[in-house]
């Protein structure tokens, strides 16, 4: 059985009793023991999330990003992703590179020891975990592992950066 709460950003929605999406994925990156799953489509200059990324990674726990179209997202957004992946081997990245065929990969998704997982609207920016007004739903229990699965197929198909 599952345990759903939901998570928002945005002064409008904010307070009664909401959780933030910031915090939410805050609390799944530094929870996290095993593994963190993540798709992103737009990564802002989000040097925090970086930060708690890296800190999970130097904690071992591996991390398995995949990202829309990398080297459309910011220069520093780049040299972050490069960075991580030149430091830590339990870091995997994962280009989506669209083609004709297929459409971009637009899933917000974040995944802790596929016990939680975050499904939601917001961007990986400031704008997105902070400003705009954005809804997510915080999933922990048995449908987290099998979310980490549809993930897991997506990763299957696709060659790591």
């Amino acid at each position: 059985m599952s345990n759903i709460d939901i998570v928002v950003s945005g002064l409008g929605w904010m307070g009664s009793g909401i959780g933030s999406i910031e915090s939410a994925i805050e609390d799944l990156l530094v929870n996290a023991q095993r593994e963190i799953l993540l798709t992103a489509y737009a990564i802002g200059q989000a040097d925090r999330i970086f930060d708690l990324l890296e800190s999970a990674l130097a904690r071992g726990v591996r991390v398995m990003m995949v990202v829309n179209r990398p080297a459309k997202q910011h220069l520093s957004v780049q040299h972050r992703l490069e960075y991580l992946s030149n430091k830590y081997a339990h870091f995997h990245l994962y280009p989506f590179q669209p083609d004709e065929k297929q459409g971009d990969l637009h899933a917000k998704v974040l995944v802790a020891d596929r016990q939680a997982a975050l499904i939601g609207s917001s961007n990986l920016s400031y704008s997105g975990m902070v400003i705009n007004h954005e809804l997510a739903v915080l999933i922990r229990g048995t449908e987290a592992s099998r979310i980490a699965e549809v993930i897991d197929g997506l990763i299957s198909n696709i060659a790591p950066f």
